[in-house]
């Protein structure tokens, strides 16, 4: 309405900015999202350790089922094999999934999640359900708060490569500094014309660059 003579204009560079967020966009966002966080790395393993799985949503499947969303699952996978791999070496291990239910279905991640992995072989003694944190922020603080009471050596965490750098701040805000393990890596894909999927991979990605970049503002600002 300001721009009336340049309405035009507007609209052609919001068709192209559309365009190219599902084209030629998503594989420079989702690269400089992913970080350094480009493969999924076998992490060290310590006399006791503290896993630490954050969740990644919820969604219905096509029977109406409440199932991990996106590549959530992988999270529990993972996390599930480094349990076993833990206990099968004697060592001391401990799992803590971190995640509420922002999505306000009838369960929350870290209660899916957990019936998920005590399925896998997670026993039931060594499994923390942290199921009030909704982002990454409270997370970390959640989490802070839970390993206070706890004895561990080291301390991995389990999320996407997308999701880690800003998991990542967090914990380190808290003054937990853990051994990043990456569930799974978001390939860095372009095609000339637009797809669906491009659009997702942009979204994805510019949430957790704008989350980044509010860590750094909030940081500045001090609550952080």
């Amino acid at each position: 309405m300001v721009w009336k003579r340049r309405r035009g204009t507007i609209v052609l560079v919001t068709g192209a900015v559309f365009w190219m967020l599902g084209s030629v966009l998503p594989g420079p966002l989702v690269r400089l999202a992913n970080d350094h966080y480009t493969a999924i790395n076998d992490p060290r393993f310590g006399s006791r350790m503290a896993i630490v799985v954050l969740g990644g949503g919820t969604s219905y499947d096509h029977q109406r089922r409440l199932v991990p969303k996106g590549d959530a699952m992988t999270r529990i996978d993972l996390a599930a094999s480094l349990y076993k791999r833990c206990v099968e070496t004697e060592k001391s291990c401990f799992v803590i999934v971190s995640g509420g239910n922002p999505q306000h279905h009838e369960q929350s991640e870290a209660d899916l999640y957990g019936s998920l992995l005590l399925d896998a072989g997670v026993k039931r003694a060594d499994l923390i359900l942290e199921n009030e944190s909704l982002d990454t922020y409270e997370n970390a603080r959640n989490t802070e708060k839970i390993l206070r009471s706890r004895q561990y050596d080291r301390l991995l965490l389990i999320t996407s490569s997308l999701h880690m750098r800003r998991a990542m701040l967090a914990f380190d805000a808290f003054g937990l500094h853990p051994q990043p393990t990456v569930a799974y890596v978001r390939p860095p894909l372009t095609w000339w014309l637009p797809r669906r999927k491009g659009w997702f991979d942009s979204n994805s990605a510019l949430h957790e660059l704008v989350g980044i970049a509010r860590f750094y503002v909030w940081r500045w600002i001090g609550l952080y």
